[in-house]
């Protein structure tokens, strides 16, 4: 039995994307033992994967010399065979060095203090992103000497939540979060103008490609175009629910993140801006349009350029998107 201490303290796409290292230190055998520091933030979910022993969280308190002596404190008694920094996180970088473990190792984005590295860490390996961050991760795997299964369940392990909502199949899960909307994520980003006619224009325009039933989900950020579109189109408040074209546009209200899983594992397609989202379609290999800034391409295929069943399409007004959605034959 080896037993690892994994760094991901950061959002729950990064740890589903990591999966690929956690997932098959645990495959290689079933006495290893994996704990992982996390954040306040993803611990919630990251605790729902059966095979990880347990849990540390690191920001408990919002005081950060605090919260590295709480964290150093809970560690200093475990003695660990590997430390791995998965996050890149300074917090996690310095709080390593006060781990016992036999081999250490730091997958970092950024430079750090060389003589750091060398005097703390047997093992620095650079997250560039002339590579994808799933080729980077295999890089760490062939030093840990843990050769990566051919195919990988990633919610092989995993403690579903109950699934509350039946929806008509097949349907097309639209997840319309803050990042479609100006106001609400990255003042850069290209935005596509959405109001509530030419929301539901697009929906439509959906139901005439598709021929499916659409789900509508919604991100944790309440944003007022919605709430416009909602009033204006879906009369009973109580039942959320238009028919089109003899199909069903359906608008989940409110819903977790353990939720929204079980809507995209039963989906027929996912459209959704690129984030956390579009890596739990990758895990349940669903097909996937996702939206992507086109001057961070370089950044979006550090992500995403491993999926193999995602189609991309440039962030722009909701016309020009529309047709570029058109266009698609990988249905």
């Amino acid at each position: 039995m080896a037993k690892f201490l994994i760094f991901r303290t950061d959002r729950i796409g990064d740890f589903i994307a990591s999966q690929v290292v956690t997932s098959s230190i645990s495959e290689i055998s079933i006495r290893n033992q994996i704990d992982v520091v996390a954040s306040k933030y993803n611990a919630r979910y990251i605790k729902n994967f059966k095979y990880l022993n347990k849990i540390y969280i690191f920001d408990k308190t919002g005081n950060k010399l605090l919260d590295y002596f709480n964290l150093i404190n809970q560690l200093k008694y475990n003695k660990y065979d590997y430390l791995i920094v998965l996050d890149g996180k300074r917090r996690s970088f310095l709080s390593g060095i006060f781990v016992s473990s036999r081999i250490k190792v730091c997958l970092l984005k950024d430079f750090y203090p060389k003589i750091l590295i060398k005097l703390f860490y047997n093992k620095y390996i650079k997250n560039s992103e002339t590579n994808t961050q799933f080729k980077n991760f295999q890089v760490l795997l062939n030093y840990l000497d843990i050769k990566s299964p051919r195919t990988i369940n990633y919610y092989k392990k995993y403690n579903f939540i109950k699934n509350k909502f039946k929806f008509p199949k097949p349907y097309i899960h639209l997840h319309l979060d803050e990042k479609w909307f100006e106001g609400n994520y990255f003042s850069d980003f290209d935005y596509m103008n959405l109001k509530s006619e030419n929301i539901y224009l697009f929906l439509r325009l959906l139901i005439k490609k598709f021929k499916s039933h659409i789900v509508i989900t919604q991100g944790l950020k309440k944003v007022s175009i919605i709430e416009n579109f909602k009033n204006q189109y879906f009369k009973d408040s109580r039942n959320l629910k238009i028919r089109v074209k003899n199909k069903n546009i359906i608008l989940v209200e409110k819903s977790s993140f353990r939720e929204i899983e079980n809507i995209v594992k039963n989906c027929k397609i996912l459209i959704c801006c690129e984030g956390a989202i579009s890596h739990v379609s990758n895990s349940f290999n669903k097909k996937t349009i996702s939206l992507i800034q086109k001057d961070r391409l370089i950044s979006t295929n550090f992500w995403i350029g491993h999926m193999k069943n995602i189609i991309t399409i440039h962030r722009n007004d909701i016309k020009k998107v529309s047709k570029d959605i058109l266009k698609l034959n990988f249905i």
